[in-house]
């Protein structure tokens, strides 16, 4: 994992197999500050280097302090929220 040491971000992650052969690479870009303390990134690549496939997520949106306690992400809440 690559993160940057200033700002203590995410900005690579290598994947190998199990044959310790290079498998895939997401790479974090475009990160932006929320409510002056959150960072998050705003486009997440993953790069399959052995099929040569890739998937861009687009992150748009994020939402804070919405409310959610701990309570609502324990076994029997998350059962419900099937």
């Amino acid at each position: 994992i690559w993160v940057d040491k200033q700002m203590y971000l995410p900005l690579k992650t290598v994947f190998y197999d199990r044959k310790d052969s290079l498998l895939k690479t997401l790479i974090f870009s475009e990160h932006k500050q929320y409510l002056g303390q959150y960072w998050r990134p705003g486009k997440m690549e993953m790069n399959n280097h052995q099929n040569g496939k890739n998937t861009t997520l687009a992150w748009s949106n994020y939402r804070f302090k919405t409310g959610l306690s701990e309570r609502d992400f324990n076994k029997n809440s998350l059962k419900r929220a099937k």
